[in-house]
């Protein structure tokens, strides 16, 4: 009886012992995934963070017949405080888009019509997840600087895989 007892009590301490939920200490510090803001740039994104501080580069470039679209922005990152599953930050944006479209029944006489707009934004953002992580960006934004000048709240929003 001795010996069964003794045979579970080990079982027992060995199961509870692979039941760890072992965490791998390595951070993640580069992110690669898809991002749509007006004020950090639209497409597929990449991130690095620096400890604290991180940068983000995103771009989707199109280019047809009749239609060219680039859109290209790159955003500053502060971390403000990180946990396991949740991350807060501020950020700075900045996003240059550039269209141009050809389009013979719109306008006549091969006539092109084209749009450049550069976008700045600030505000906080918040991560969440751990290898995938869904990324929420808000705050205020400063619309075609270059140009004519608007200024009104912005929504950023990104899915993320880290690596």
């Amino acid at each position: 009886m001795k010996k069964i007892t003794g045979l579970l009590v080990v079982l027992l301490f060995m199961s509870h012992a692979l039941g760890q939920d072992t965490q791998n200490n390595e951070s993640r510090s580069n992110e690669f995934g898809a991002h749509l803001g007006a004020t950090t740039g639209m497409g597929l994104s990449y991130r690095h963070w620096f400890n604290r501080v991180g940068f983000q580069l995103t771009a989707l470039p199109v280019k047809t017949d009749q239609l060219t679209f680039i859109s290209a922005g790159i955003t500053g990152l502060y971390t403000f405080k990180q946990a396991k599953y949740v991350r807060a930050f501020g950020y700075i944006g900045n996003h240059f888009f550039y269209t141009e479209r050809k389009d013979d029944n719109l306008y006549p006489n091969n006539s092109i019509k084209y749009k450049k707009q550069y976008n700045i934004g600030f505000g906080p953002g918040f991560e969440f997840g751990s290898t995938v992580t869904f990324n929420l960006m808000f705050g205020y934004g400063l619309y075609d600087v270059l140009n004519k000048f608007y200024m009104y709240p912005t929504g950023e929003i990104g899915l993320y895989f880290k690596f």
